[in-house]
């Protein structure tokens, strides 16, 4: 019985049917299973029609480096590999074929390449497998393209294998093996190589499917280990490279692994006490288990890997390596056609059966068991590689891998004895996929109508299902359609379903294939995911589109998204030569669709999923000269999908007309002239031909100008020989100008602004305060400013206007700020006398400023910083900064201050009885200096280092500027 593990339990449910432990059951893994339309059974594995199949090798030599002899060493070794004691299977030597077979008796035919008769299938009966030795590679060539048997193709091509003829009872009558001259040489390794990949080509044309066990060794991630690369499957889909040679990848590369004996016991079966001598029982000392994969709602789930690890019954764990594994559905129908192309009839086309019962079912069909008399087994899912697709395809899938849905699954058995075959073990994976509702998809019979917005979305749920929907359609137009695969969670993805796209008149019969148009290959849209097709319709039609799986499989997790791209009508369908604004009507529009009107591009202006709003161009810029219709496109840039409406949009003829060529715009200062001139020309109805001796009006509204063309604020010009009309425009006062040109042609208007011009010049100092009778030298600066233009470089003229203030230079230029300076010497002043000058520029505009002189009496002085210190006796004191000021708080330069410092010791406290000790005086210094232009001046407090003691500092300017302050430098 089997049980589950409670530390393995979590994130799956699962259930145990049991079925009769005789019951027939197949495990996945064979190239080919039967079923219809070729085959007469279904769902059995195809074998040989005899399980002692020979194999006959060619007369010649192999090539100069390996003679007759040695090349049939090579093949009996391989061909040898094969024959093992648990498989009824003998393959034997039968003998030579009866020629040296190369190009010199190969050619092609018309169904391919014609070989001696001895070679051909017809010859199956007295000679199975043909063993071909291609010396010069010319039947390789042949067969596979030329240049095919180059040796730098040997990965692929040393060995070429071909089951050519399989009847419909499901069996393997003949099959080539060409073996590449050209790939061996000098080296014995080249030989070994060519030895291993005949022992896979023997393998491949006794029916084994490739298999994925241990994939790790392939992928690299995680790293493998040994007994991983021991358990990795001769019959691995793509071999690895780590060298020249990839036998040499592989421990022991000549010796079948446990999953190759699985497959081919389950070919090549011999029931219980029923092998002939030398052979055992398929199943002794081995165990068999199957069951289904399935979706929640019952499906089963094809194309799982189901591995096998083993747990012997003396161990503590179980073994971290894969031993056997079985392909969910590899018995059912990988391929099964679909409505839109017909199933194929051929032996590949029709391998599998259609019974739903076998959809998820797997089977393990041989576990080797260890010494004793049970084991455990762990059944682990997981997904097959994407890449093992085509030519390397593992399990049922061919053209493509499709992605399990929900977590992988693992499942812990319990005692698993030899001979003992464990059915019907059901596993379910957490978090796949758990709905089916296809009620809203329609029938071939009743499709659904598409929803007006054009979008919507849909499961191809239920095998061979298919969705089914109608759209009306005017003549005259195309549309496209987009089917974007996605998974259970809404993500884009090609591993899931691959949609194709089917289309017919709704009159068509049922069950014919696509009349009007099809997608018949999946994602061949430019989005990732994405099917598209473009359908034309020249008739007023009723259409039937089918949504399908390209397999013609259909499963929970096979969601999709479809969009038709569609402009049905566009109003107004007829607009004036000069183009206008319409409405597009239709679906399956959104942002960024792009409209164009005979491949011109038309100005879009909104969207929303049904209607597009845009701004056509021209008749002339579509290159009409009479009332035409054209064509209106809208395209999607992200998927390249397009609709178009052919000859949709009228066009009225073009008339003559007068056309914009350039006009002022932007600003203009009054009294400027606008560096554009206004100018017009007149064109005749093919938008190129000029019209000369036309009169054009020129106008302005909402302030004055006045047109050059004749100096007035209005003029009549008349068109020249190139249908030219031109003025130049002067602007005469501030305001917003609308200036107009007219004609019997049309008129043509333009914008722009007036504005009055602004020079300035300001002074940075326009009072500079000083000290009576002083002279005092200053840097006299002046911001120039114009709202025109930069200032930079205009020249500044400096002069004195009155009183003691002298400029040197008299002229200098602004700067790049705007910014113009020189040197000023000011002074001396009486008190309350003022000296005054002025910087002019442009000639006439100017400022003025001035140096007044301030009587001693109204001077003072404060102290800016320093004042207040108290710091250790090893500190530093800090500069002293004081600023003199009259009476308002002016700054004044050019004062004399006084300063008087006094350094004495540092008094400790005073006694509680007695007079305070009087410290010795150390040192005293008397100093003066003058203020600056800003009324500052720094000191520097009289100290002696790393002594503590106390300055004293008194400042005196003018007759009533007196500051004084104390300075402590503390023990």
């Amino acid at each position: 019985m089997f049980a589950d593990l409670p530390t393995l339990r979590r994130g799956f449910a699962f259930a145990l049917y049991w079925l009769a432990a005789g019951a027939i059951a197949f495990a996945g893994g064979p190239r080919w299973v039967t079923g219809p339309p070729y085959f007469s059974t279904a769902g059995i594995p195809v074998v040989w029609y005899t399980n002692q199949p020979l194999y006959f090798t060619d007369q010649g030599d192999l090539s100069s480096y390996v003679n007759h002899a040695a090349a049939d060493a090579i093949v009996a070794a391989a061909a040898n590999v094969w024959n093992v004691p648990t498989s009824s299977l003998v393959l034997g030597y039968g003998g030579s074929l009866d020629e040296d077979v190369s190009g010199a008796n190969v050619y092609p035919g018309p169904n391919g390449l014609v070989f001696p008769a001895d070679v051909q299938s017809s010859n199956y009966q007295a000679k199975q497998i043909a063993v071909i030795y291609d010396t010069d590679g010319s039947v390789t060539d042949m067969l596979l393209g030329s240049g095919a048997s180059d040796p730098s193709g040997c990965r692929q091509n040393a060995v070429t294998e071909s089951v050519d003829s399989i009847v419909p009872a499901g069996y393997i009558q003949h099959a080539l093996l060409i073996l590449n001259g050209r790939c061996t040489g000098p080296a014995p390794e080249q030989q070994l190589q060519m030895q291993y990949q005949l022992m896979r080509a023997f393998g491949r044309v006794l029916g084994l499917g490739w298999s994925q066990v241990n994939d790790d060794v392939f992928t690299g991630s995680p790293q493998p280990t040994y007994q991983e690369a021991l358990n990795w499957p001769i019959m691995h889909p793509i071999d690895i490279i780590c060298g020249p040679y990839t036998y040499q990848c592989l421990p022991q590369p000549f010796t079948l692994r446990p999953d190759d004996l699985s497959a081919l016991g389950m070919l090549y079966f011999i029931p219980q006490n029923q092998a002939p001598p030398g052979k055992t029982d398929t199943l002794y000392l081995a165990h068999q288990i199957s069951g289904t994969v399935v979706f929640p709602t019952g499906q089963g789930m094809q194309g799982v890997n189901v591995v096998v690890r083993r747990w012997h019954q003396y161990r503590t764990a179980a073994e971290s390596w894969q031993t056997v594994s079985a392909v969910s559905g590899a018995l059912f129908k990988g391929a099964a056609g679909n409505p839109v192309t017909s199933a194929s009839a051929s032996a590949a086309g029709s391998s599998g059966t259609s019974n739903l019962a076998y959809e998820g079912f797997y089977e393990a069909f041989r576990i080797p068991m260890f010494d004793g008399n049970w084991d455990s087994d762990i059944l682990d899912t997981e997904p097959i590689n994407p890449l093992y697709t085509g030519e390397y395809a593992v399990g049922p899938y061919i053209a493509s891998q499709v992605q399990p849905s929900g977590a992988n699954f693992e499942l812990f058995t319990d005692i698993m004895r030899s001979y003992q075959v464990a059915a019907r073990v059901v596993l379910v994976p957490a978090s796949a996929a758990n709905s089916c509702n296809t009620s809203a998809d329609g029938t071939e019979a009743a499709p659904a109508a598409i929803a007006t917005q054009g979008w919507w979305t849909g499961t191809l749920c239920a095998y061979g299902h298919a969705g089914w929907s109608s759209l009306n359609v005017k003549a005259n137009r195309s549309l496209t359609i987009e089917v974007t695969a996605q998974d259970e969670k809404g993500f884009a993805t090609t591993a899931k379903a691959m949609p194709v796209i089917g289309v017919w008149n709704a009159t068509d019969p049922l069950k014919s294939l696509p009349t009007v148009a099809s997608a018949p290959t999946a994602f061949n849209g430019s989005a990732y995911a994405a099917t598209a097709l473009t359908v034309q319709s020249s008739q007023p039609s009723q259409l039937r589109i089918s949504i399908a799986d390209q397999r013609g499989d259909g499963r929970p997790d096979f969601a999709y998204q479809s969009r038709v791209l569609y402009a049905d009508s566009v109003s107004p369908a007829s607009v004036s030569a000069e183009g206008g604004v319409v409405t597009i009507a239709g679906m399956g529009f959104r942002a960024g669709n792009v409209v164009t009107v005979d491949g011109v591009a038309a100005t879009v202006t909104s969207w929303t999923a049904t209607s597009i709003v845009a701004t056509v161009p021209s008749a002339r810029a579509l290159g009409f000269s009479v009332a035409a219709t054209a064509d209106l496109t809208v395209t999607d840039p992200s998927t390249r999908g397009t609709t178009t409406m052919t000859g949709a949009l009228n066009y009225a003829a073009p008339q003559p007309s007068l056309n914009l060529v350039t006009a002022p715009s932007g600003t203009v200062f009054a009294g400027d002239t606008a560096s554009v001139a206004f100018a017009v020309r007149t064109l005749g109805a093919d938008g190129v031909s000029p019209i000369a001796n036309q009169s054009v009006s020129f106008t302005a509204n909402g302030g004055a100008v006045k047109f050059g063309a004749c100096g007035e604020s209005a003029c009549t010009v008349t068109t020249d020989a190139t249908g030219l009309a031109s003025t130049t425009v002067t602007a005469l006062e501030a305001g917003s100008i609308t200036i107009s040109a007219a004609s019997s042609m049309g008129t043509q208007a333009a914008s722009f602004t007036v504005l009055t011009r602004v020079q300035t010049v300001t002074p940075v100092l326009p009072v500079l305060y000083i000290a009576a009778n002083a002279t005092v030298p200053w840097t006299s600066q002046v911001d120039v400013s114009d709202n025109s233009a930069s200032t930079a470089g205009v020249l500044v003229n400096w002069q004195s206007t009155a009183g003691a203030i002298f400029f040197s230079p008299a002229q200098s230029n602004a700067d790049s700020q705007g910014m113009a300076e020189t040197q000023a010497t000011v002074g001396p002043l009486a008190a309350g006398g003022q000296a005054t000058a002025s910087a002019c520029a442009w000639t006439n505009v100017c400022a003025a400023f001035a140096a007044q002189a301030v009587d001693p009496a109204d001077w003072r002085i404060e102290v800016v910083s320093g004042a207040g210190q108290s710091i250790g006796y090893d500190g530093v004191l800090a500069p002293i900064v004081l600023r003199v000021t009259d009476t308002t708080g002016d700054p004044i330069a050019g004062a004399v201050v006084e300063i008087h410092q006094s350094l004495d010791a540092w008094q400790g406290p005073c006694p509680a009885r007695g007079r305070c000790p009087v410290p010795p005086s150390q040192s005293a210094q008397i100093s003066s200096a003058v203020s600056d232009i800003n009324g500052l001046i720094t000191l520097v407090p009289l100290q002696l280092a790393g002594v503590a003691e106390v300055t004293d500092l008194v400042a005196a300017t003018g007759t009533q500027g007196f500051v004084s302050l104390s300075l402590q430098k503390q023990p």
